[in-house]
């Protein structure tokens, strides 16, 4: 029973960046590094959106919004129109800055939104508060498919195993 949070943490500290912009990446990218994450670093929305189709994806995305190919908020929809994976926390990091935008782009799916160029202290607030969240949900689709006292697979985790 142990295992299964250690291998949550190791699979929670991934994450996924997608920007155009080389140095944006980067930078992120460094700043991410050195806190510990491990990155992924894409050039534009349908590689992100490929590698966020994987079964082993990051749980978390920081997405520029205007990329080739697909945008940000594109990826959004694409990710939020999937039924059966897990729980992804996206943030939208753009230098669009209006009320309409901000709304677009929850709209779109993001949890969250920053403006370019963000601070990293913000940003690592709010990747933690992403991470709460993905751990919060995790936590119920487990206890959903244990029982509480046993910790044992119910009749639903049983279920669930049977149709996998």
């Amino acid at each position: 029973m142990k295992a299964t949070p250690t291998v949550r943490a190791e699979k929670a500290r991934k994450i996924i960046i997608a920007d155009d912009d080389n140095f944006s990446r980067r930078l992120t990218q460094r700043i991410l590094e050195k806190a510990g994450y491990e990155v992924t670093a894409v050039e534009n929305g349908c590689l992100a959106l490929d590698r966020l189709s994987d079964a082993c994806a990051p749980r978390l995305a920081l997405l520029d919004w205007v990329m080739p190919g697909l945008d940000g908020p594109a990826v959004c929809r694409a990710i939020r129109a999937r039924r059966e994976a897990p729980y992804l926390y996206i943030i939208l990091l753009t230098s669009k800055e209006s009320k309409a935008d901000l709304v677009a782009g929850l709209e779109a799916g993001a949890d969250d939104y920053l403006t370019k160029p963000c601070h990293p202290d913000e940003l690592m607030a709010r990747l933690r508060t992403g991470q709460r969240i993905i751990d919060l949900q995790d936590r119920l689709i487990h206890d959903a498919r244990h029982d509480s006292l046993t910790l044992l697979p119910n009749r639903t985790g049983f279920l669930d195993r049977l149709r996998q």
